[in-house]
């Protein structure tokens, strides 16, 4: 029973958080900083030492942090509306703001 109280509601905010697709249209013009402070930061908060991300080699490029801004992942909802310059913004934005691990 005590599993269940636990287990409920993370999966509850799993689902509500975090879903397949987001259509979130970034405005024209805007920064990868303002895309990030408008569509992650709900989800992504500043680790200690003030850094959003820990990116292993394999992520730390922005060629992967943008496949995963568009297609998600298991808790993260793809966003197929950020696309050309915009994810490019983001994604570098995404990477200067990490640690590589």
């Amino acid at each position: 029973m005590k599993r269940m109280m636990i287990g409920l509601p993370l999966m509850l905010l799993l689902a509500t958080g975090c879903s397949k697709s987001n259509d979130y249209q970034p405005d024209s013009g805007a920064s990868g900083e303002d895309i990030f402070k408008t569509a992650c930061v709900k989800c992504h908060q500043p680790k200690e030492g003030g850094h959003y991300f820990e990116l292993d080699k394999e992520m730390a490029n922005t060629t992967a942090i943008g496949d995963k801004i568009g297609q998600g992942s298991f808790s993260m909802p793809a966003f197929p509306n950020i696309q050309a310059d915009a994810l490019k913004d983001l994604s570098e934005y995404v990477l200067s703001q990490s640690k590589a691990e």
